[in-house]
C-alpha cells in the first residue's frame, strides 16, 4: 500500500486510460433517468405530487450531466470544492424528492433517489481522489440521514426508524465505499506497476523465477562475506587479517546498500535491463504518478521481450534554468523508421497528456525530449485534436 494512493485520482495517475471511457457520468445519468421514469410511472412512487418527483429526477440527471461537463478535457480532475459541490447538487434531488412525499407513506425500499445519489458518487471516482470522495460521501450520508429522519420516518410506520434510515443509506454507502476502494486500488496498483523491475517484465518470468533471480543477486553480493565467515569457522581463530577484511567487506556492503536506497525509481527499474539512466541529481523522483506511468509505458514498449521490441534506450534528466526537469529519451532500434514511428505513436500521445515542450525527432535513433515541473508550468491540455507537425500521427507536408 502506497501512501500517495490516497491522494491521487485515477485520472491524475493515468489520464490517457480514462479517455477511452469518458462517458461514465453519461451512463450514470441514463441509468438514473430510466430507473426514475420506470419507478415513478409503473409503481406508486409518484405519490400525490408527481411533478415534484419529476423536478427532483431532473435535478439528479442534471447533476450527473454537470459532472460529465466538469471532467471534460482539459479540466479532467475534480478538486475538493467541485467534488463537494456536485455532491450537494445531487443530494438536493434526494431532499426535494423526500419533500414530495411529505405527509404520506410510500414504499421506501423502491425509492429511486438513493440509487441516483450512489451512481453520482461512483461516476466521480475516476476524477477525484479517495480522500476527496470520502469527504463528499460523508456529506451525502449526512444530508441523506437528516432528510430521512426529518421527512420520511415520521410518515412511515411500516418500518422502524433505524430500518428506514438503513434502507435509504445502503445504496449510498455502497457507492461511497465502492468508489473510495476503487480509487485507492487503481492508484496503488499504478504506483507499484511503475516501479516493478524491468527484468521480470522483459524475461516474462513467473514469480518463482523472479524470486530465484533476486536470491542469486543477493548470494553474489554476500559471497565474499560468507567465504570469510566459513574460513574463520574452520580455523576457529579470528586473525588480524580477518578483522581487516571484515571491516573492508562491511564498508563495501554498507556502501552498496546505501546506494540502493538512494537510487531513484527509474534507476531501480533499470537494473539488469538495456536501459542507461543519467540522473546525477535524482530528478526522476520529481515526476508525478501520471508522468511516471506514461514514461514507464514507453520504456516497457521499447524493452519488451517480444517481436515488437525496439532495442535499447537511454534516459537523461537535467534541471533547466526555469526550475523544470528536462528529460531526453533516446531509442536505438533496427526497425524501419516508419514502423518504429507508428509503434511509438500511442506512447507519444500518452506523454503529451502529462508533460510540456514535448519534441520528437526521428532517424536512426529516435529522440524524445520533454519537460516536467518548473515554476511557471501549468498542466498541459489533456488532449490535442491535431498532432503537431513532425510528430507521430501528424499530417505530412
Amino acid at each position: 500500500m502506497t501512501r500517495g494512493s490516497w491522494q491521487r485520482s485515477p485520472w491524475g495517475a493515468d489520464p490517457l486510460s480514462w479517455f477511452s471511457t469518458p462517458n461514465l457520468p453519461i451512463a450514470a445519468a441514463a441509468i438514473t433517468l430510466v430507473q426514475g421514469v420506470l419507478t415513478l410511472t409503473l409503481s406508486p412512487q409518484g405519490g400525490s405530487r408527481p411533478l415534484v418527483q419529476g423536478v427532483a429526477l431532473a435535478i439528479a440527471v442534471i447533476a450527473q450531466l454537470s459532472l460529465h461537463v466538469a471532467t471534460r478535457p482539459p479540466r479532467g480532475e475534480l478538486g475538493l470544492a467541485r467534488t463537494i459541490g456536485l455532491t450537494v447538487f445531487a443530494s438536493a434531488a434526494l431532499v426535494i424528492s423526500a419533500l414530495g412525499y411529505w405527509g404520506e407513506t410510500f414504499p421506501v425500499h423502491l425509492w429511486w433517489a438513493p440509487l441516483a445519489l450512489s451512481l453520482t458518487l461512483l461516476a466521480m471516482s475516476p476524477y477525484t481522489t479517495a480522500g476527496r470522495l470520502a469527504v463528499a460521501g460523508s456529506v451525502a450520508l449526512a444530508i441523506s440521514t437528516v432528510s430521512t429522519l426529518a421527512i420520511v420516518v415520521p410518515d412511515d410506520p411500516s418500518w422502524p426508524p433505524y430500518s428506514t434510515v438503513m434502507i435509504v443509506l445502503f445504496p449510498i454507502i455502497i457507492g461511497f465505499i465502492g468508489g473510495v476502494i476503487m480509487i485507492h486500488a487503481i492508484t496503488d496498483r499504478l504506483s507499484r506497476w511503475n516501479e516493478r523491475p524491468l527484468v521480470g517484465a522483459i524475461a516474462g518470468e513467473e514469480d518463482g523465477a523472479l524470486v530465484a533471480l533476486v536470491d542469486a543477486e543477493t548470494s553474489t553480493r554476500i559471497a565474499d562475506a560468507r567465504a570469510l565467515i566459513s574460513g574463520v569457522l574452520e580455523r576457529g581463530v579470528v586473525s588480524d587479517d580477518d578483522a581487516e577484511q571484515a571491516a573492508v567487506l562491511a564498508e563495501r556492503l554498507r556502501a552498496e546498500l546505501t546506494g540502493d536506497v538512494d537510487r531513484t525509481w527509474l534507476e531501480r527499474i533499470a537494473t539488469g535491463a538495456p536501459l542507461t539512466i543519467d540522473d546525477p541529481l535524482h530528478l526522476a523522483d520529481e515526476l508525478d504518478l501520471a508522468q511516471r506511468t506514461a514514461l514507464r509505458a514507453l520504456i516497457d514498449a521499447v524493452l519488451d521481450d517480444s517481436p515488437t521490441a525496439l532495442g535499447t534506450a537511454s534516459i537523461e534528466l537535467r534541471r533547466t534554468d526555469e526550475g523544470a526537469v528536462a528529460v531526453a529519451v533516446q531509442v536505438s532500434s533496427s526497425l524501419p523508421e516508419g514502423r518504429r514511428e507508428s509503434f511509438l505513436a500511442p506512447y507519444y500521445v500518452s506523454l503529451h497528456s502529462t508533460v510540456t515542450k514535448l519534441r520528437w525527432r526521428a532517424g536512426p535513433v529516435t529522440a524524445i525530449e520533454f519537460e516536467v515541473g518548473g515554476r511557471a508550468q501549468t498542466r498541459p491540455p489533456a488532449v490535442q485534436s491535431t498532432p503537431e507537425p513532425g510528430t507521430p500521427g501528424a499530417p505530412r507536408g
